[in-house]
């Protein structure tokens, strides 16, 4: 470890330290520090637009005193004073249906720390992710590179006394062929895995490639056999997972507030887990927000809950146990995997058969957060297939897919055997999974407009 890394560790849990003796001594307490270091470069039509470094501290602080909850954050170096007025909220508000005292610790610190990331951040050296997404390479290319380290400090009145030192590397990128024929595609690591990248920004410029040579098709509304790229999946996925955090259940912002463990609520194609021990991805971490250990769990296991998301508050009030997810009010996602099929990822047109291939989507609305009913519009390519062959190519803007996230997951046949790792605006949490074919249902719509 470099001593610039040792010096920033120490600090932060200096400081938690101190902060958390500042505050009143007859509260359960708890503090929180997050100290990063990032540099990013960004490409726009062709050209590399900018290189640029960020550093950022994030305070958080948890006060609980006779069943009354404070949690407050502050993005400020003035520690103290953050300190200062985080105490004199507690006692101005009412006492919380969800106060649990906080669990005994079993969580333990850990590093997921590459020395090339550690090292490129550190001295601000952008030519790697320039080199990396050069337009000269890829031509007219649009997106974004970027390194990151992280460390977590935690530090609380039960004893816990924990801290997550973690780098990452993301990106993703956008690539035009002819007449606004796009595709894109993002990567995430914890490592600089040049490969990866490479490989996403080739799925990019290939199905951009494949779009410009298939004449335009533009599907008639209606249900349609689809085949959902991870970038696709991720972000239809990913809400689902939201909908089986208990915080979302208990406030009536879940598709599945009407479930219990052991409800079929999806194929059997289907298993979704939290996966926060996997190192690969940067939402690893060892212990949640109350110090509590993390683990690996599958919430959906081929089509059938099996548990909720929880931390100590929510398992109360549901009678269940923490999973470790504790966010310090309601459940938080770490990381999120989709369980692997059997189908090639050479023959993935095949298994569709006749259908559409969605391979992106931007800005997804819920309707009805209680029926998972969704809109979200297309993006770049939208590829025809017939008989296992592609015939034609829409722009995804032109369409939109609309429907039911619970007929969607019900109506999950198979999925490819590679996982790709996903994350980007649209897909939050780092996300390890496959394509899935999704078959025809009145309840899933393509839509013009």
């Amino acid at each position: 470890m470099a001593p610039g890394e040792v010096m920033e560790r120490e600090r932060l849990e200096e400081a938690a330290r101190t902060i958390l003796n500042a505050l009143p001594g007859d509260a359960e307490k708890a503090v929180k520090i997050v100290g990063s270091k990032s540099i990013m470069v960004k490409a726009a039509r062709g050209s590399v637009s900018v290189a640029q470094g960020f550093q950022d501290l994030l305070l958080e602080i948890y006060l609980a005193r006779d069943g009354k909850i404070a949690v407050t954050s502050f993005k400020t170096p003035r520690l103290d004073d953050a300190a200062k007025i985080a105490a004199r909220v507690v006692d101005k508000l009412e006492k919380s249906p969800l106060y649990a005292p906080l669990p005994e610790p079993s969580g333990s610190s850990s590093r997921a720390v590459d020395k090339k990331v550690a090292t490129m951040v550190a001295e601000g050296d952008t030519a790697g992710l320039t080199s990396l997404i050069d337009p000269d390479r890829w031509g007219d290319i649009s997106g974004m590179a970027e390194l990151a380290v992280t460390t977590t400090v935690l530090t609380a009145s039960n004893g816990a006394e924990l801290t997550l030192e973690k780098t990452s590397f993301n990106g993703y990128t956008r690539i035009f062929g002819r007449e606004f024929r796009s595709g894109q595609w993002s990567w995430v690591s914890t490592r600089f895995d040049e490969k990866l990248a490479e490989e996403a920004i080739q799925t990019a410029k290939l199905l951009a490639e494949e779009c410009s040579k298939l004449p335009e098709e533009i599907p008639e509304p209606g249900s349609y056999r689809l085949l959902l790229s991870p970038m696709v999946g991720g972000n239809l996925l990913e809400i689902v997972a939201s909908s089986l955090l208990a915080g979302s259940v208990l406030l009536g912002f879940s598709m599945f507030s009407h479930n219990k463990p052991g409800d079929r609520i999806a194929s059997d194609a289907l298993t979704l887990s939290s996966t926060p021990l996997d190192d690969e991805l940067p939402g690893y971490s060892t212990f949640d927000d109350e110090g509590v250990a993390t683990r690996d769990i599958a919430a959906i296991e081929n089509g059938v809950l099996k548990t909720f998301l929880h931390n100590t508050k929510t398992a109360r009030l549901m009678g269940a146990e923490t999973t470790g997810n504790a966010g310090w009010i309601l459940p938080r996602l770490f990381n999120l995997q989709l369980g692997p099929g059997d189908i090639s990822p050479d023959n993935v047109y095949e298994a569709l058969g006749n259908g559409l291939y969605l391979t992106n989507n931007w800005y997804t609305r819920l309707q009805n957060y209680l029926e998972g009913r969704f809109s979200t519009v297309l993006r770049d390519a939208v590829i025809r297939v017939r008989n296992g062959k592609p015939v034609s190519c829409t722009p995804g803007y032109k369409l939109r897919l609309a429907g039911s996230l619970k007929d969607l997951i019900m109506n999950v046949e198979a999925a490819g055997s590679k996982q790709y790792k996903i994350m980007w605006w649209e897909v939050n949490r780092p996300f390890k999974l496959p394509h899935i074919i999704v078959a025809s249902s009145p309840g899933i719509e393509v839509r013009r407009g």
